[in-house]
């Protein structure tokens, strides 16, 4: 990714490995392996085929971060890479999923400036969202 398009993200991303499992809105389901996440979605990589896979599609998503850590979330695709890379928009998290995506940006940002920076873009992006 070039830097002007990583200069627009609102978000910092986290470079994390781990497997997951993607379901469609119409009930078929990938494995998928994750390369990177945000507050606001993530970047998947899956061996199956996702060529019936469209932009905008509704996705559920559960990613296992250890034995006991997941995260569930429902999402949409906002980006269709080469291959088979898909981004991912999350739209609704869980508390349980949101703590656990809290505690591992945490963890792995190091600056809690940045993560205090990423929370207040979340808070202002949901309540601009708002009817």
């Amino acid at each position: 990714m070039n830097n002007r398009h990583e200069d627009k993200r609102r978000f910092k991303r986290i470079f994390h490995d781990a497997k997951g499992l993607l379901i469609t809105s119409k009930g078929a389901s990938f494995e998928c392996t994750l390369l990177d996440i945000s507050f606001n979605g993530c970047l998947i990589s899956s061996q199956h085929e996702i060529n019936e896979l469209r932009a905008k599609d509704n996705l559920s998503l559960k990613i296992t971060l250890g034995e006991t850590l997941t995260i569930e979330a429902l999402a949409h695709i906002a980006y269709l890479g080469k291959g088979k890379h898909l981004g991912l928009q999350f739209d609704e998290i869980d508390i349980h999923s949101a703590t656990s995506l809290r505690r591992l940006v945490e963890l792995n940002m190091g600056d809690t400036s940045l993560l205090e920076r990423d929370l207040l873009s979340l808070s202002v992006l949901n309540t601009s969202e708002l009817p």
